[in-house]
């Protein structure tokens, strides 16, 4: 099970008006949703706060520290809900510069109960849009092959999907094959081969993977909402053809 780090508020300056025993209750929430999920949630908030005064500086710091600590042997970050307090910009800066999977769950997942991180199958060349493998490249998000870590490693779909940034393999049959390419949910930055790669991404596929790790990433949001434009088009074709 993933030991994972619950970002959220605490001091009640930073959330309009909340009292800190507020926000203690809500990450206390957020923790019952995250191992509801399946992982073993870590909130310092119901923790630290029990022998730490937030209202003292000095102590304020010490819960800071101790709480990015904390945070260097988790497996991955969910900041939660939809305020970024002063204190959790520094936990989002350390797992980034830790290449940490980072999540972002909205407040509606957690009323509706919405599980995220149910689905670790390893996407495969049916994932991909037909014949990408001819496709360019670059500021695409690619399908990496399993066999890519190894002969005998098994990936999830969070070692699945990378976005490529640069490189001669990028285009297709160039005589360079170097692919530079970044973990579409860590930030890992890599050099494959073009061949490691299946090809690009369904868009579809990549709205299911991205309903179950929610993450923020500008690429993704304009893949995801070219794909809304040509599905909106082809509706109002339909009922266009419907008419006639």
């Amino acid at each position: 099970m993933r030991l994972t780090y619950i970002c959220s508020p605490l001091r009640g300056d930073d959330t309009h008006g909340k009292s800190i025993e507020q926000n203690i209750r809500k990450a206390e929430e957020y923790c019952a949703y995250a191992a509801s999920c399946g992982v073993v949630p870590l909130a310092p908030h119901t923790i630290f706060t029990k022998y730490l005064d937030d209202e003292k500086p000095e102590q304020r710091e010490q819960g800071l520290k101790m709480g990015l600590e904390l945070l260097k042997h988790c497996d991955e970050i969910w900041v939660m809900g939809s305020t970024v307090s002063t204190g959790m910009y520094g936990e989002i800066a350390l797992a980034e510069k830790l290449d940490m999977p980072r999540l972002y769950v909205p407040d509606e997942y957690v009323q509706a109960g919405y599980k995220i991180r149910q689905n670790d199958t390893a996407f495969s060349y049916e994932d991909c849009i037909p014949e990408s493998e001819k496709m360019n490249y670059e500021n695409q998000i690619l399908v990496l092959k399993p066999e890519a870590y190894g002969q005998w490693s098994k990936i999830t779909a969070d070692d699945s999907l990378w976005l490529a940034r640069t490189g001669l393999g990028c285009t297709f049959g160039a005589r360079g094959q170097a692919v530079y390419a970044e973990n579409l949910l860590s930030g890992r930055y890599v050099q494959w081969e073009r061949s490691d790669f299946y090809g690009v991404v369904d868009p579809l596929r990549l709205f299911s993977w991205t309903c179950d790790k929610p993450i923020i990433s500008q690429r993704v949001e304009e893949i995801l909402q070219s794909m809304e434009s040509i599905l909106s088009e082809r509706e109002n074709a339909g009922e266009l053809e419907a008419e006639l």
